[in-house]
């Protein structure tokens, strides 16, 4: 209980709250503090003349001497006795006295800031109770000396005062009685009107000389402002130079001058360790003020570079993965010093980003693509002539520079807008896909810690230099996320029917260079789209115009595919290693490629087969100029297919996917190959059954349109009046079937041999039943149009010989031998002789195989003529002879083994139905019979020298038949 009353008694001994305190002030002192301050503020505006009116900070700042005013000596004894000076006592304590007035005052005991508590705490800090004891009795003895001299000087003078307090009194009270002032409290001591007198003499004063006095306030705030730019001018400049680096970009530049703030901040800190203490541990003031222009110039510097950061790091989350710029941002951030991880920050904000714009991006293609595709559908269909230019293309030749067009204007648009679509979403430089493979390639020198990235300000960025497990597995999830958004939209791409209703579209759908302006969307339901040679109700290609020809199907298809088989490997190659779930990442790759290949390949072997069937069209009756014997169709086929073929061959396989792993792609299924393989045979039947039918049905010049020397030029209608060198009647049906037949005959030998061995090494299979079977179906078809063709002439020659075999006057007169050969002879070698002007002038490779089948039907019909004759006098065998002989020598260079057997029949009818005796007789006449044949046809050289044969060193007009066999 003693102890808690002791305890108690000490804490209000010495003023303290607790027994233990950290730090020890005087109430007393505070409270007298708190008072004087008050008063200041409570002084007239003329106090700024007085010394107390200076505040002691400027005295501080600028120095004490010129303030001091002489009133309290720089250094007095101590009124305890222990030294004389106690000055030197403070200054050995460190504490600057020198320089600081208001310091020294509170130790001098005859100032009136004098603060005993400071006095004894500093300048008897060390001094022991015995010492003090003596001191204190030293100070009483003092104190009543000063006492004892102020008692002897009341003592002598005491008469003085009480006389002057007896007039005082006296004044009083007479000034009291006669009413000198008013009863209120001021007239009591007679000062009412002096009062008002001074208040007025007072404002008149502060009128004169009140703005001498602001001019001087203002001044000495001046002469301070001036002291502190001339120490701290460079500090205050810091927010300026920092804000001029912002502007002009300067990185470098701001990340020197903050560090520079910085240092100056913490220099004048160091300075001031407890600003809440610097009075009393005798702080410079001249360190208060720099600590105060310090602060105030970092909060103008935190200012500048708060809105530094902020727009650091709007320009980092707009900021994309093709250059550098991220890492330069990132670094500032880090220099700068920042709570939040700019790296975790950035990469999250550009997943979001392509995210977002894998979505948006795939939409507003989807849209583009149906908007034009039902426009295609609307369009009217294509006239023969258009089909057949487009067909040709292959065999243009497009200058540098000028795209390949392979449709009409609105299928082209169409194409391209599908490849620019592709290429936008899958390519590795320009597409989403590169800025995916961008974004990780920057994610992953990340997490592997690749980068050399700044420290900061005190290294407190160093946590941010690597990321956790947390993060790394955040970020492959992303990764894993966008990969699947790529492959899924890819999949809905070549795999979705087109989309039914676009409507709920059109208002939100940003502007693209692809999307349709205002007024050009269809208002109506798209119109069904007509259905390809093929086809079936459930096919509906989105990607693929109904319309379309085949070659700009092959050749935009094939680049989509390799777009899409790059795509897949780069994906397979940067993404494997990530877990993408059920199946794996290249099992999912590999089933994107496999349904888009299948559709892709579906979609063009149906268009192929339509255009088999229109390829009839290509047909424009010019002749061939490498081969005058034919038309051009032979070739415009030749390259068609050829481009089908290359372009499917490109489809199947991705021979063109750069340097990418085989096992990305899938294998064609045998399903699939079987289908190519076939519609390859179909397209063949087509094309042929194709050029029968323009043989054979009858046509005008209109339905045809001829290629202009092979140029990329506006299409032309050939008429009679401009017929060239190249060009055929082809109003006459024997000079399109002979063409017709002599293309066959081209294609038989060259042309789709080539085209099977084009297509068996392309596709790596063998068409030994395919071959036998177009080669059947050549032959079918080469046969019944030659038949056609030559049908009406067997007629025509038949008829004659028979007629003239027959004919009464056949035979000689009576008693004469036979001297000419009968007219039908003459008759039916001219009719050959125009045949063979025919053939020549048309497909020269005919005449041989066409003569020779008329000679062998003329000299079957001329056995079966001669076997209705059942006798033969002499003069009928020599006739007879005369006449078969005229015709074998005539058409010798046509002869062949069957003509020849028919010839050697006829003989042996003609000695069947003769006797004896016209046979002797016949041998008896055979030289006269010889001389008169030779006779005749050196008469006769003239009408048939066509029938002459050529020697062997003439040219052939025709190099790609020898020889034809007859038929």
């Amino acid at each position: 209980m003693n102890d808690l009353r002791s305890e108690a008694a000490l804490l209000k001994h010495y003023r303290l709250h607790e027994p233990f305190p950290e730090s020890w002030s005087d109430p007393i002192e505070d409270a007298q503090a708190k008072q004087r301050m008050q008063f200041r503020k409570s002084t007239s505006r003329y106090s700024v003349l007085q010394e107390d009116g200076i505040s002691s900070s400027l005295k501080g700042l600028v120095g004490g001497d010129l303030y001091s005013g002489g009133a309290v000596p720089e250094d007095e004894p101590d009124p305890l006795g222990s030294t004389d000076s106690v000055a030197r006592v403070l200054r050995k304590r460190g504490l600057p006295v020198d320089d600081n007035v208001r310091l020294r005052n509170r130790y001098m005991v005859s100032s009136k800031h004098f603060s005993p508590t400071a006095f004894l705490r500093d300048v008897h800090a060390n001094t022991p109770s015995p010492v003090l004891q003596q001191g204190l009795s030293y100070l009483s003895q003092s104190i009543a000396q000063k006492s004892g001299s102020l008692k002897v000087l009341v003592e002598t003078n005491f008469d003085r005062f009480v006389a002057a307090k007896g007039t005082i009194e006296g004044v009083y009270k007479e000034m009291k009685e006669n009413a000198f002032l008013d009863k209120d409290k001021e007239s009591e001591y007679g000062v009412g009107k002096i009062r008002a007198y001074l208040n007025e003499a007072g404002s008149k004063a502060d009128e004169v000389f009140g703005p001498i006095m602001t001019g001087r306030g203002r001044e000495e705030g001046l002469r301070l402002l001036l002291s502190i730019l001339d120490k701290h001018g460079n500090m205050l400049d810091m927010p300026n130079i920092i804000l001029e680096c912002v502007k002009r970009n300067d990185n470098e530049g701001l990340l020197e001058e903050y560090q520079k703030a910085r240092k100056y901040l913490m220099d004048s800190r160091a300075l001031v360790p407890d600003p809440s203490r610097a009075v009393a541990t005798g702080v410079k003031e001249e360190y208060l003020h720099q600590l105060i222009v310090a602060e105030k110039m970092w909060v103008e510097v935190e200012s500048v570079m708060e809105d530094f950061k902020k727009d650091t790091w709007k320009r980092l989350l707009e900021c994309k993965t093709e250059d550098t710029t991220h890492m330069e941002l990132i670094g500032i951030l880090l220099e700068v010093g920042i709570d939040e991880n700019p790296i975790i920050v950035w990469l999250f904000s550009r997943h979001e980003y392509l995210k977002s714009r894998i979505s948006t991006v795939f939409e507003r293609q989807r849209i583009d693509i149906e908007i034009i595709r039902r426009k295609a559908i609307a369009a009217p269909p294509a006239k023969s002539q258009t089909i057949a230019q487009h067909l040709r293309a292959p065999t243009r030749r497009v200058p540098i520079g000028v795209a390949k067009t392979f449709d009409t204007p609105i299928i082209n648009s169409f194409w391209q807008i599908i490849h620019k679509s592709l290429t936008v979403m899958l390519d590795s430089k320009t597409g989403i896909l590169g800025e995916l493979l961008n974004f990780w390639k920057s994610a992953q020198s990340f997490i592997d810690g690749d980068n050399l990235l700044p420290a900061g300000l005190d290294d407190q960025s160093k946590i941010h230099h690597r990321l956790s497990d947390d993060d790394v597995s955040q970020l492959r999830q992303c990764a894993v996320e966008l990969v699947s958004l790529i492959r899924d939209s890819m999949l809905s791409f070549f795999q979705d029917p087109p989309i039914e209703d676009i409507s709920a579209f059109y208002s939100p759908l940003p502007p693209t260079p692809t999307t349709p302006s205002e007024g050009e969307f269809p208002t109506t339901p798209a119109q069904q789209a007509p259905k390809m040679v093929g086809q079936s109700d459930g096919d509906d290609y989105a990607f693929y115009p109904p319309s379309a020809n085949s070659l700009g199907g092959v050749y935009y298809m094939s680049k989509a595919m390799i777009l899409l088989g790059n795509a897949a490997a780069a994906l397979a190659e940067n993404f494997s290693g990530l877990g993408y779930g059920r199946g794996g990442l290249e099992e999912n790759l590999r089933i994107m490629l496999g349904v888009a290949r299948e559709r892709m390949v579906t979609a063009v072997c149906t268009s192929w087969l339509k255009d088999a069937t229109n390829c009839k069209a290509m047909e424009d009756w010019t002749r061939s100029s490498e081969n005058r014997g034919v038309t051009k169709m032979p070739t415009y086929f030749l390259k068609f297919e050829k481009d089908i073929i290359g372009g499917m061959q490109s489809i199947v396989y991705l021979d063109n996917v750069r340097g990418a792993d085989t096992s990305i792609i899938p294998p064609p299924s045998a399903k699939l190959l079987s289908s190519v393989r076939n519609q390859f045979v179909r397209s063949l039947y087509k094309a042929l059954q194709g050029m029968v039918e323009n043989a054979t049905r009858p046509v005008t010049e209109d339905d045809w349109v001829r290629d202009k020397n092979g140029l990329n030029s506006p299409m032309i209608s050939v008429t009679p009046i401009n017929l060239t060198a190249n060009s055929v009647h082809s109003e006459d049906k024997n000079v399109r079937m002979l063409l017709t037949l002599s293309n066959l005959q081209l294609l038989r030998s060259e042309i789709v041999p080539e085209l099977i061995s084009q297509f068996e090494t392309s596709f790596s299979v063998k068409l030994t039943d395919e071959s036998k079977t177009v080669r059947d179906a050549l032959s079918q078809i080469d046969a019944q149009l030659f038949t056609d063709y030559t049908a009406p002439l067997v007629t025509l020659i038949t008829s004659t010989i028979r007629n003239g075999v027959l004919d009464p006057d056949w035979s000689p007169p009576p008693g004469k031998l036979a001297t000419e050969v009968r007219p039908y002879i003459y008759d039916a070698l001219l009719s050959l002789v125009e045949v063979h002007a025919q053939v020549t002038t048309t497909a020269p490779s005919l005449v041989q195989q066409i003569l020779s089948y008329l000679l062998e039907q003329l000299s079957k019909e001329l056995l079966e003529s001669f076997k209705q004759r059942s006798k033969f006098t002499l003069g009928e065998l020599l006739q007879a002879t005369l006449d078969v002989e005229f015709v074998n020598q005539t058409l010798s260079q046509f002869s062949t083994p069957k003509a020849s057997e028919w010839q050697q029949m006829v003989y042996v009818e003609l000695d069947r139905g003769s006797d004896a005796a016209a046979r002797q007789g016949l041998q008896k006449e055979l030289a006269e019979m010889k001389r008169i044949l030779s006779t005749l046809r050196k008469y006769s050289r003239a009408e048939f020298l066509c029938f002459r044969a050529k020697k062997a060193s003439s040219r052939r007009t025709n190099a790609h038949l020898e020889a034809q066999p007859a038929a």
